[in-house]
């Protein structure tokens, strides 16, 4: 596939993305403080100083930050995103508050350009509905790799069910096949929080070393 082709494939993923997130945000009048609880979620992320973790399809940055602070400065942040305004917004945030452990990575739509082995954990916040359903297994496959053995593979997405005010319905991904994602790719399921209101909230295990 030519260069060409490629860079317009990614320039219609990009659009396709936003607008749908556009489309989910229009439909939910309330507050994200109130509905995704960052708080409640990032301690249970259970990140700790000196940590290596990727927020994968960050956007522009609404974990990336918060997970910047939880590591410290000795700890790394790669900001995972195909979109280069988005990535472009979370480096000029980072630079405006002199935050410097935040590492911007332009990825491809199944290659996250993240190294082997190497971060402690990994996070999908509402992307993997956004992904071509082919796309689905390699992206979080490729994630897994960059996983360190032992690391953790979190996932939230919205719940798929009628009561969700998302639009458009069918592109959301049912519990079960979220849970499938993750243990294709080579993970252990082995936590579920169930407080948030829109979405669930997985959590899986890369097997650690022999």
């Amino acid at each position: 596939m030519s260069s060409i082709v490629c860079s317009k494939l990614r320039v219609v993923f990009a659009v396709a993305l936003c607008l749908i997130a556009v489309a989910s945000v229009r439909v939910l009048a309330e507050d994200r403080e109130d509905w995704q609880e960052p708080d409640r979620v990032m301690a249970d992320l259970q990140l700790t100083p000196g940590q290596a973790v990727a927020d994968v399809g960050c956007g522009y940055g609404y974990f990336t930050f918060r997970m910047a602070s939880a590591v410290g400065d000795g700890g790394q942040v790669y900001a995972v995103d195909i979109s280069d305004d988005a990535l472009k917004a979370v480096a000029e945030q980072a630079r405006n508050s002199g935050i410097t452990n935040i590492q911007p990575v332009r990825s491809e739509p199944t290659d996250t350009k993240l190294g082997d082995a190497s971060v402690n954990a990994a996070l999908f916040c509402d992307v993997l509905h956004h992904v071509p359903e082919t796309d689905r297994l390699p992206l979080v496959t490729d994630v897994v790799r960059a996983l360190r053995p032992g690391g953790y593979l979190y996932i939230i997405d919205w719940r798929k069910s009628r009561d969700i005010p998302f639009d458009p319905y069918e592109i959301l991904i049912p519990h079960e096949d979220l849970v499938t994602l993750g243990e294709s790719a080579g993970c252990t399921f082995d936590a579920e929080f169930h407080y948030l209101k829109y979405q669930v909230f997985l959590r899986f295990r890369k097997p650690p070393a022999e």
